[in-house]
This record gives structure tokens, C-alpha cells and sequence, in this order.
């Protein structure tokens, strides 16, 4: 949980209190993952260096095009070096240049830098995206890579999002009786996400949304025999 600031309405900010956890849950749990994959709020030099001396790696998702590491690789990436061969995932055709080396200020560990040029047909258009990702990781695959940059953005929309939207997660909760109603509300989303992928087993090729699913869960409890019971004096 963010901790409010010191004679401040505002919270300490996610930066700080995602530091804290990578601590805690390291203290806690010891080598509890190898690769920690994060937005582009979190490149820094202490976040890195928080990850790399809790036996961690880093895929950052890189955007500012003011930033001295990406105004140094794209110099390069216009020469034409790193240049690696294109693959297609799907229906999308990706080049990518990657390079190794770059430093940061206050960070003593070389980083790598990865550039990707997404490029497919949506409704008859062409259509194109360059993402770019700093990695701690020297050897892992540049195909591994997006797909694990991919795999944070599915989280992001299937998971925040649903919560944001549909679960009334929007705002920190922080006293101990209302973070237990937050942990409620986690359970009962991911015991959704199970039933749907797990025991529904052709519900992600069925083009049934969340919603809909949500709102026949809704339609049953509201049945006659369940309504009576939900709806019982003291029950």
C-alpha cells in the first residue's frame, strides 16, 4: 500500500512503494521471480539498481525521446546497427534493432536497448507501432523479449482495467478494513478469470466479452430462489 506523504494529501507514488516491494517481497519470500517487466515510470537508475541487488532483471519499456539513452540508440538504429532479421507474430511483421552497452547516470550496470517496428493490416489499412524497451537481460532472445513486454500490456487491459472499470478499484486503499474489502474484490475477479480459462475451456475463442459473462452471473443470482436468500433478514 502507498504510504501518504509527510503534511501532503498525496500518496508517496508507485515508484516508491514499487521499490518497497520488490524489498519486501525478497525479504519475505527470497528468489521470488527472475525478470520484473514495468512501464516506462520506472526507468531509473535506483529502480534498476533496487532490482539488480535483489538478484532481479529489468524490462522497461522506454518512451521519452529526450532521454540521453534513447537519443544514443537511435543515432545507431539509424546506421543500421543492431539491425536483426524481421519475424512475424501472426499477422504482424516486426523488425527489430537491439544493441548492447548503453549506460545510465547513477547506474552501474551496462543496459541493453531494443527497438521493434510493428507493422500489420487493420480494416484494410496499413497500420504500424515502434515500441522500445532497456533491459538488464544481455542474452534472452529479442523475440522473448516483445513477448513479454506484450504479455504486461494483457495484463494491463484484462487486468487493471476490468478491476478499474468493472470492480470499482479506482481509487488507494490504505486502513485495514477497507484493504480487506480491496482483497475481496481480488479474489472475486480472479475467480472469475479461472472459471472463464480454466473451466470454461472455449471462452477465449468465443467472442463473449467479461461483461456480458458479468451481467448473466448478475441475472442468476437474481433469481427467485437466490434473491429470497440474498435478501433474508440477517442473512
Amino acid at each position: 500500500m502507498l504510504k501518504p506523504r509527510d503534511g501532503s494529501g498525496k500518496d508517496e507514488g508507485e515508484l516508491t512503494g514499487g521499490k518497497r516491494l520488490i524489498e519486501q517481497l525478497k525479504k519475505r519470500h527470497g528468489h521470488f521471480a527472475d525478470v520484473i517487466v514495468a512501464d516506462a515510470l520506472y526507468l531509473n537508475a535506483p529502480f534498476i539498481n533496487i532490482l539488480k541487488e535483489n538478484g532481479l532483471e529489468g524490462v522497461i519499456r522506454l518512451k521519452d525521446e529526450r532521454r540521453m539513452i534513447f537519443q544514443d540508440a537511435e543515432r545507431l538504429f539509424k546506421q543500421d546497427e543492431g539491425k536483426k532479421a524481421s519475424f512475424w507474430k501472426g499477422k504482424k511483421k516486426i523488425e527489430v534493432w537491439d544493441l548492447s552497452g548503453f549506460k545510465m547516470e547513477g547506474c552501474p550496470y551496462k543496459l541493453r536497448v531494443v527497438r521493434y517496428h510493428e507493422q500489420w493490416k487493420e480494416n484494410g489499412k496499413e497500420t504500424e507501432r515502434f515500441m522500445w524497451l532497456v533491459t538488464t537481460l544481455e542474452a534472452a532472445d529479442y523475440r522473448v523479449l516483445w513477448e513479454m513486454m506484450h504479455r504486461r500490456w494483457d495484463i494491463e487491459e484484462n487486468g487493471f482495467h476490468q478491476l478499474k472499470t468493472y470492480y470499482h478499484a479506482k481509487h488507494c486503499y490504505c486502513r485495514d478494513a477497507v484493504e480487506t474489502i480491496f482483497n475481496l474484490i481480488i479474489i472475486g475477479f480472479n475467480v472469475r478469470e479461472l472459471y472463464l480459462y480454466r473451466r470454461s475451456r472455449n471462452f477465449a475463442g468465443s467472442g463473449i466479452s467479461r461483461k456480458s459473462i458479468n451481467r448473466i452471473f448478475c441475472d442468476e443470482l437474481l433469481t427467485e430462489k437466490v434473491k429470497q436468500i440474498l435478501c433474508e433478514k440477517g442473512g
